[in-house]
């Protein structure tokens, strides 16, 4: 092949290229002016929506129904749906938020359903993410049916079974355990904290037979969400003394946010203080902030003991405990003054200067 016909075939290949690199761009410019012109046209018939004396704005206040409501395309369905995402996160009135989930469930519960089956990931994904808002339980029957889907990614087994806490659905329990495997603490932790009621009685009942991971968890949801029962209170003082380190921690740490022990409890409590086991300063400081919590004075011998811990944090939650006891002050400026070690000193000081500060400030 001579030069010539070797740079004309250059010549028309480059041609080429750059013909399909324009359509390229055209369809994109095309396809962003479609997509700019249907976002401006909801944005339209959302405002309509929004207006006081709009179809909308009247059932959602009386609960009335119009004709006018009726979704007559695909884009006054869209507005519709973002118009009441909105309005629900806005409500404050329990009618209201009702209404509005009994209007989500008549506009969008079959087109969610057919899109929990869509081929495509995003397409689930917004599915989902709209039925936990609009908290639509009847489409329980699909959730457990999307869970069950080869396709279902960790996302969206994620999403469903975060549903199904949310609707208090018996089958979350059995999915506990897989999940403690398959996702992060902070993402089990809020599966469970959702759980309430007959579904946390079980979860308790149960509690023994569970993973550590998904132990401790169950342990932090009741600190977090202030569950103070005798249950609770019987199985946070049972843990308190587990053979597992870490179970010992969170169970003490929630014990000192319950703000109560049982007399049991206080003397076993005792006990172990006067045998002076050998713990982790962790472990330390927890013990610390449960006898914080409970202003039980047997304990005062103790926190003296302890403003001379070889843990600073430890010796800061002593030194501030000891304040909340009557003759706390009196304590930590005798530490102060006669304390041999030099870091308990120093502690009490400092306790006893930001104290007198403050008050001197307030």
């Amino acid at each position: 092949m001579s030069i010539d016909n070797i740079l004309v075939t250059i010549w028309w290949a480059t041609v080429g290229v750059v013909s399909l690199i324009i359509v390229l761009l055209l369809y994109l410019m095309f396809r962003k002016y479609q997509r700019n012109r249907r976002l401006q046209a909801i944005d339209r018939l959302t405002e309509q929506l929004a207006k006081a004396d709009s179809a909308l704005n009247q059932y959602i206040a009386t609960g009335e129904r119009s004709r006018r409501m009726l979704a007559k395309n695909s884009l006054e369905q869209k507005a519709i749906e973002e118009m009441l995402i909105h309005r629900l996160s806005l409500s404050r009135s329990k009618n209201e938020t009702q209404r509005i989930k009994e209007l989500s469930e008549y506009y969008f519960a079959e087109s969610y359903a057919n899109d929990l089956r869509s081929s495509r990931w995003s397409t689930r994904i917004n599915a989902l993410l709209y039925i936990e808002q609009f908290q639509m339980m009847s489409l329980h029957s699909e959730l457990l049916q999307a869970l069950q889907r080869k396709h279902c990614t960790g996302d969206e087994r994620f999403l469903i079974l975060r549903i199904l806490a949310v609707f208090q659905a018996p089958e979350i329990m059995d999915e506990l355990e897989s999940a403690a495997i398959q996702y992060s603490d902070i993402q089990l932790l809020q599966l469970v904290l959702l759980i309430k009621g007959e579904l946390l009685d079980q979860l308790l009942q149960q509690f023994d037979k569970y993973s550590p991971k998904l132990r401790y968890i169950i342990i932090d949801s009741l600190r977090i969400n202030n569950i103070r029962t005798q249950e609770v209170l019987q199985l946070l003082e049972q843990c308190m003394y587990s053979n597992d380190k870490e179970m010992r921690i969170r169970a003490m740490k929630a014990l000192a946010n319950f703000g109560y022990m049982s007399p049991e409890a206080a003397d076993r409590m005792e006990q172990a203080l006067t045998e002076q086991q050998s713990v982790s300063w962790q472990e330390r400081l927890m013990r610390v902030k449960v006898i914080n919590s409970t202003r039980d004075e047997r304990f005062l011998p103790y926190l003296e003991q302890l403003v001379s811990d070889d843990s600073y944090e430890v010796r800061l939650q002593s030194a501030q405990a000891l304040l909340r006891y009557r003759q706390g002050v009196a304590i930590l400026e005798q530490i102060a003054t006669n304390h041999p070690d030099r870091f308990a000193k120093e502690m009490a000081q400092e306790i006893l200067e930001r104290r007198n500060y403050e008050r001197n400030v307030g």
